[in-house]
């Protein structure tokens, strides 16, 4: 039970941080007390005695010097009751003994007690700042798993990729030798757009510079490919498949389209928007110019198929490839973002 209620007042105390006034006004408030019910009531014990308990409990709450200041005044008053007629001049000899014996022990009190005031404070300080630890050694525990269902989420649907890539390809490829440089090819592109869309904190990378990543190993003049549109970041996972089909788009265009000459053109524009429920809505075009004479073909490559596959998951509305005579174009208006 003392345990307890100590335990109370210490943390009361530690919490309130009283100013050294209303420190002192408090210690002469209980002293004045215990002063009054020792001259009414207790006037058979010593008069110092019924102070000692008090003088503990200020030092606890109100720390050392306050607990400096009790004692003095107890002294006082607890003499001043045994002085004939009030007047501290006739104390005896022995009277004034024990009232310096009084002051001498009780200062020697305080001081432990406020040492262990001062131990307790410590404690609470540590046992805070271990709680404080604790919850963020749970925060970042609960940041690693997070990241980890991430990454397994990510290498999934990598794996996804890679897969439809390789089965694509070796369904469609004349010879084993042919199957492997494109594999190869493609392989290269993911792990380029993935160290990009990997190398900033957000993971979200400007389009324009994806595009560039993409068409820089063409090593076409730069005059030749000309983009336009303003400052749009993707999430990772539709920016990867975009990466995949731009890849698949300008690898074309320099086999057999504008970039397969001396003076084709290929224009790539886009716009992004917000919705009103809060998701975005992107315009994206390739279109291709001056390039050879465009047919459409008479069955559905890989290079189509790819588009189409690659996109869908993650891009919620039209995705078009039109073959016109004098160029192709590619077209996405959609919103981003899973089905």
């Amino acid at each position: 039970m003392i345990r307890i209620f100590v335990d109370a007042l210490l943390g009361w105390a530690i919490r309130q941080r009283l100013a050294i006034p209303l420190r002192l006004v408090l210690a002469t408030i209980l002293i004045a007390v215990v002063a009054v019910v020792r001259v009414l009531w207790i006037t058979s014990l010593l008069p110092w005695l019924p102070f000692i308990p008090v003088l503990i409990l200020i030092a606890l709450a109100l720390g050392a010097s306050v607990g400096l200041y009790a004692t003095l005044l107890a002294a006082l008053l607890a003499a001043l009751t045994i002085a004939p007629e009030w007047d501290l001049r006739r104390l005896s000899g022995d009277q004034t003994t024990a009232t310096i014996l009084f002051v001498a022990v009780m200062v020697l009190l305080v001081y432990i007690t406020a040492e262990l005031r001062a131990a307790y404070r410590r404690n609470a300080a540590l046992l805070a700042e271990a709680d404080r630890t604790a919850a963020l050694i749970r925060q970042r525990e609960a940041d690693l798993a997070l990241i980890n269902a991430e990454l397994g989420h990510r290498l999934k649907n990598q794996l996804t990729v890679v897969q439809a890539l390789t089965t694509q390809i070796i369904r469609r490829s004349p010879d084993v030798a042919a199957a492997e440089a494109a594999v190869s090819e493609r392989l290269s592109l993911l792990g380029r757009a993935s160290d990009l869309l990997l190398a900033g904190a957000d993971q979200q990378p400007e389009l324009a510079e994806l595009i560039a990543t993409v068409i820089a190993p063409l090593q076409v003049a730069p005059e030749r490919i000309r983009t336009n549109g303003g400052r749009v970041r993707l999430p990772r996972d539709p920016a990867l498949a975009l990466a995949l089909c731009l890849h698949e788009l300008a690898t074309n265009a320099v086999k057999y389209g504008a970039l397969s000459n001396e003076r084709g053109m290929v224009s790539i524009t886009w716009q992004c928007d917000e919705n009103a429920d809060g998701t975005t809505r992107l315009g994206f075009v390739w279109q291709e110019a001056d390039g050879p004479t465009v047919a459409k073909p008479a069955r559905r490559g890989f290079g189509t198929t790819l588009l189409e596959r690659a996109l869908t998951p993650y891009f919620s509305g039209a995705i078009s490839t039109h073959f016109h005579a004098d160029g192709l174009v590619f077209e996405i208006d959609a919103t981003v973002g899973p089905r």
